[in-house]
């Protein structure tokens, strides 16, 4: 008969599970509207006025999402709850400077 804390183990685990898979739903969307957007800029003229801020914001958003996302995946399930703080700073720093360069850059 499986104790208490084999219970709770196994909840926790399941959990996990579930945020992994939504995790990896939202990476599969981020991705698609990548393409999408990629897609796009290769009918653009090399010379012509760049794809904006707005644009850019768009692609920055996915960009810093999918970094944080591999990030808190990768250290455990410590970042994902625990530092949750320290998790929103970094992926607005991610997004602001992704979101400027990319701006800069193309």
């Amino acid at each position: 008969m499986p104790s208490p804390g084999d219970r709770r183990e196994r909840n926790e685990a399941l959990r996990l599970f579930i945020a992994a898979a939504v995790a990896l739903l939202l990476l599969i969307v981020v991705v698609g509207f990548g393409f999408h957007y990629l897609g796009e800029m290769g009918d653009a003229d090399p010379f012509s006025a760049g794809i904006g801020l707005k644009t850019a914001a768009l692609i920055s958003f996915g960009v810093s999402f999918v970094a944080i996302l591999i990030m808190a995946v990768v250290s455990g399930g410590d970042a994902i709850f625990g530092e949750l703080p320290f998790t929103i700073a970094g992926f607005l720093i991610f997004f602001v400077i992704f979101w400027l360069m990319i701006a800069w850059i193309f």
